[in-house]
């Protein structure tokens, strides 16, 4: 209610009707209404929608994408310097810190498929930089250990690891890392969610429409053309 000059209650006016079509409650109904600007958002999140922009996400994958190319650039670097390829230098840094690993492990904890762990430390094995021996808890497998040449492979690499890492973590306390850590954890843990529905049957073989006309207009030239020959 309000008061009018004379201090006399007086009632409030009714709200005049909005004028066209009702605002969407939420996000999804907005996108779906196809109203959104351009380009597209991302995500439907509303810990990343401002105003219908997911610029937020998108800034923090590329500072996500920006870290994790330092990192690589790094391993390539350490690997490098002993004479290794990146993906050897990870499969010998997993096997020393756990004293001995599996092809599996390795795979899994790298996310990658065993056919390639298996070729790369194959060759660790013929150089004689890891050894395999029988994995007595599993006959199926083998279990890999890191040779003294191996060993001192990644000792001469130490200091310069360590400078390095000192550099780049520097501004990482305890706690910080500590939630760092949870973040990242869950964050894999939704990625590998995430993957497992684009390696599935709705999209593996699936094409946007346009590409599709592209595929279709191009298969269509490769046709005439063998026809004409």
């Amino acid at each position: 209610m309000l008061r009018g000059d004379d201090s006399k209650p007086m009632m409030k006016p009714p709200a005049r009707a909005r004028q066209g079509r009702p605002k969407p409650t939420d996000k999804t109904d907005h996108f779906a209404a196809g109203e959104e600007s351009f380009p597209p958002p991302t995500t439907t999140l509303k810990a990343f929608l401002k105003g219908g922009s997911d610029r937020a996400l998108r800034q923090l994958i590329y500072l996500l994408t920006s870290l994790f190319n330092q990192m690589v650039r790094n391993r390539k670097q350490f690997a490098a310097y002993i004479g290794v390829t990146e993906a050897q230098f990870l499969a010998m840094t997993i096997i020393a810190e756990q004293k001995s690993s599996t092809v599996s492990e390795i795979a899994q904890r790298l996310y990658v498929s065993t056919q390639f762990i298996t070729a790369e430390v194959g060759d660790l094995v013929r150089r004689g930089i890891i050894e395999k021996k029988p994995n007595e808890a599993d006959r199926r497998s083998m279990l890999l250990k890191l040779s003294r040449q191996g060993e001192g492979l990644l000792r001469e690499l130490a200091p310069l690891r360590r400078k390095v890492n000192d550099l780049h973590w520097r501004s990482l306390t305890e706690e910080r890392a500590r939630l760092l850590e949870e973040i990242v954890t869950t964050l894999i843990s939704d990625g590998k969610r995430a993957v497992h529905l684009l390696e599935g049957p709705e999209f593996t073989d699936n094409k946007a429409p346009s590409a599709q006309l592209g595929l279709v207009a191009k298969s269509a030239k490769n046709s005439r053309s063998w026809q004409n020959r």
